[in-house]
């Protein structure tokens, strides 16, 4: 489901059938749908000497949380709430520790669900509902949905502490707007990494709201040496071409495990830039990571997709949360200026059926076992559905919303309509070039409903 209920047919998808299950990525105190545990060793290597060390950004601070410490280091994060856990954890005494250790750590749906209700007003307490809402959430995202597969599992949360909480003890902690925060460290021996919202990616950690131009205004404004990644949407992007920083692509395959969660593509692709030159060495490809000089061959200011037929049905109590929708229409122009034929319609909606099932909330994190797809049809003939001129060849599908709060955005307003996301090569008409073979044109798989 996205704001436009999850644009929801990803071309690459069949990548992960070949996918092997890998190793689980690592988590510092807590894990992040946007977290950079994964890449923490390699961009640690690419810091460069500094006595201050800021993240504006920290979410779970695995780039922190991977160097050593250096006289003057300070995190913040516009989520107060993530915020205030570091405090906590920095206040965390022995007994309060022990006391931790007595509160629930199990996955359990009821004691979720109570937490998310719940307004403690201890200190151990808060970070215990903070912690245990975070690991069980749906794609960590503190929502109201209870992940399944958390579902009886024991959180190692108490562990992650007791290793990384006296790495916290001499790091100011602070919350709001990142500049304010930037400015205040900002000097010949300050070092930055940043890691902001990627607009147009939709995890919900900020990036709808994220003023792209006026963080291009205080990149170029500082005086400290920064290295940042970001997303390959979005207008920064754009901004940085000839900005003169140092811009590299970066790409790194995505285990089974390490998507689980927050779905998205085989490969992340990802900007590293930086207003200085990070060691070679540091920048050397591997097999799990490969890097390339990057140059946008076309402003990648890629809007979000937009709504472009709502839902048909489903916003009244008395049809068993029965939604039904649009997914594709033939030789209709999308949000992104393309077309499918209804022959690519057709095969995308037989590769769904066929090989996926699954979908998406806002093309990142899997929304299984909270949405049911109930029907997935090819319309035969053109005819009238209510209000809604439905094409022939069109792909409807209908599903069934079990989760309440998912329900209740689609009832208030927040989740619209089906849509499409996926990956590909944009090639000029008159070009014979043949796509990668990773890049197919069009299987697609819907995501959310």
């Amino acid at each position: 489901m996205g704001s436009t209920l999850s644009k929801a047919l990803a071309r690459a998808r069949h990548v992960l059938t070949s996918l092997q299950a890998g190793v689980p990525v690592e988590k510092t105190v807590w894990g992040s749908p946007a977290g950079k545990k994964r890449l923490a060793k390699r961009l640690v290597a690419m810091l460069p000497a500094h006595k201050t060390y800021v993240e504006p950004f920290a979410g779970s601070a695995a780039v922190l949380f991977e160097k050593e410490a250096v006289d003057v280091e300070a995190i913040n994060d516009a989520d107060t709430e993530i915020a205030n856990a570091y405090r906590l954890i920095q206040k965390l005494t022995p007994a309060g520790f022990s006391k931790l250790k007595k509160l629930p750590w199990v996955g359990d749906e009821k004691t979720f669900k109570s937490l998310y209700d719940a307004t403690p007003k201890g200190d151990v307490e808060r970070l215990h509902r903070f912690l245990y809402l975070t690991h069980f959430s749906y794609g960590k995202l503190r929502g109201r949905s209870f992940s399944p597969n958390g579902a009886g599992v024991e959180a190692k949360t108490l562990a992650r502490i007791e290793q990384f909480a006296p790495r916290l003890k001499r790091v100011k902690v602070y919350s709001g707007d990142y500049e304010k925060v930037v400015r205040q460290y900002d000097g010949k021996d300050t070092v930055f990494f940043l890691d902001p919202p990627y607009p147009g990616y939709n995890v919900d950690v900020g990036e709808g709201d994220f003023d792209e131009e006026r963080f291009y205004g205080v990149l170029k404004s500082l005086k400290g040496r920064w290295l940042m990644t970001y997303g390959i949407r979005g207008k920064l992007p754009g901004l940085l071409k000839g900005s003169g920083f140092v811009v590299k692509r970066i790409r790194t395959p995505r285990t089974i495990a390490a998507m689980r969660g927050v779905g998205g593509p085989s490969v992340l692709t990802q900007l590293l830039v930086s207003n200085y030159q990070p060691a070679a060495k540091a920048l050397e490809g591997s097999d799990d990571f490969a890097v390339d000089d990057w140059q946008p061959e076309e402003s990648p200011d890629t809007a979000p997709f937009v709504t472009t037929t709502a839902l048909l049905k489903g916003v009244s109590p008395d049809d068993e949360r029965y939604v039904l929708g649009v997914v594709l229409e033939p030789e209709a122009v999308d949000a992104q200026g393309d077309i499918y034929s209804a022959a690519e319609i057709r095969q995308a909606a037989h590769r769904f059926m066929q090989d996926f099932g699954g979908l998406g909330l806002m093309h990142q994190m899997r929304v299984n076992g909270h949405v049911k797809v109930l029907e997935s049809y090819l319309t035969p003939v053109d005819f009238a559905l209510g209000e809604v001129q439905v094409r022939k060849g069109t792909w409807l599908i209908a599903v069934r919303v079990l989760s309440d709060e998912l329900w209740g955005r689609v009832k208030d307003g927040q989740l619209t309509g089906f849509s499409i996301g996926g990956t590909a090569r944009r090639l000029p008409e008159a070009s014979t070039e043949t796509p990668p073979s990773d890049t197919p044109a069009a299987d697609s798989q819907p995501e959310a409903a």
